[in-house]
């Protein structure tokens, strides 16, 4: 198995990127609760936070843009993920035809599914598919993502604000009566903090099936092909900051203050979550101890460390290569996956 697994800091100020309902006039930034160890014990607090569902449905669509230009335009996505709409094989009006006449039953048919969805779509390989109806049939994403909430140790500094906005036509009717049809006013709430993110990707399972049992879905050229375009939509995820909602109006400013990516293999290895400033360094020291556990029990585990932070300093270690932007931490983790897998 290769791992992809990814932890950030990033101050993002002045967005609108996940708007949950409306109340009155007001729409409303999404909200979370987490819990701050104190003095006394522990609290817990309301903090602006962008839904891993945001995340993983911007990541879906980096996918089909960066399969566009991997495959001329033609790329193995169904017409549905294509646009954004992600079905993923819900229902029979909602399936790929290639999947609708199966013959099989039973554990034959639920592998023979998985297998003719993850071959036509390379949306639903890597983003997974639930098929509701009996019998359902469902295929485990092959990413994990976190909701984006602030960094513990900056909690202090998040907030939350409305902003007032009108909207006017001067072409309308300006009479006592009817000045309301001829201009509204609202609020919507925008949010700032720094920001914390998780991202894992299961490199290894792109392009096979998993539910019944383990067995190649594409071939192998097909296969590495994929691998990259996975790549590649997740730091065209984080190098664009292609995410989140009203970013039309309320593009917001994103710095990323730090970042680590880690690729391990044969068993997946997560950095510490980026909670405080000093993540990098305690994932070094969690890197150390876990690969020198595996080694006890005779395994050859083996990690690899990309790091770069404008918040403190990073010490040199093995296995960690420090970098100086998520641009060239990408770099270095193509390279090394380009290396293992021979892409």
């Amino acid at each position: 198995m290769v791992f992809l697994s990814l932890s950030s800091r990033m101050v993002v100020n002045v967005e609108a990127l996940n708007m949950v309902e409306s109340v009155g006039n007001i729409s409303r930034h999404r909200r979370a609760t987490i819990i701050l160890q104190t003095k006394d014990g522990f609290e817990k607090t309301e903090v602006p936070a962008i839904s891993g569902e945001t995340i993983a449905h911007a990541y879906q669509e980096s996918l089909v843009k960066v399969a566009n230009a991997t495959y001329a335009g033609k790329p193995p996505v169904c017409k549905w993920c294509a646009r954004g709409e992600l079905f993923k094989e819900m229902d029979e009006r909602h399936m790929i035809d290639e999947v609708k006449n199966l013959k099989e039953e039973g554990e034959k048919y639920v592998h023979e599914f998985e297998k003719t969805v993850v071959k036509n779509c390379l949306v639903e390989d890597i983003g997974g598919f639930l098929k509701a109806e009996a019998p359902p049939v469902r295929r485990t994403s092959r990413f994990q993502v976190s909701y984006m909430v602030p960094a513990i140790d900056a909690v202090i500094y998040s907030n939350l604000e409305a902003q007032f906005h009108a909207r006017h036509a001067p072409s309308e009717p300006t009479k006592a009566e009817e000045a309301r049809a001829a201009q509204m006013i609202y609020y919507v709430e925008t949010g700032s903090a720094v920001y914390s993110l998780m991202f894992n990707l299961d490199i290894d399972g792109i392009g096979c099936t998993s539910l019944v049992e383990r067995a190649p879905a594409v071939d192998e050229d097909e296969r590495k092909r994929r691998i990259r375009v996975a790549l590649g939509a997740l730091l065209n995820l984080l190098s664009s900051s292609d995410y989140g909602a009203k970013r039309t109006r309320f593009l917001p400013f994103i710095e990323v203050k730090s970042l680590l990516l880690a690729i391990s293999h044969p068993l997946p290895f997560t950095p510490i979550p980026p909670a405080s400033k000093q993540y990098i360094k305690d994932t070094i020291g969690k890197m150390v101890n876990f690969t020198h556990a595996y080694e006890k029990l005779k395994l050859n585990e083996t990690v690899k460390l990309y790091a770069f932070s404008k918040e403190v300093p990073i010490e040199k270690a093995p296995n960690v290569e420090l970098v100086s932007s998520v641009e060239e931490a990408f770099n270095k983790v193509m390279d090394y996956v380009n290396e293992q897998l021979k892409l």
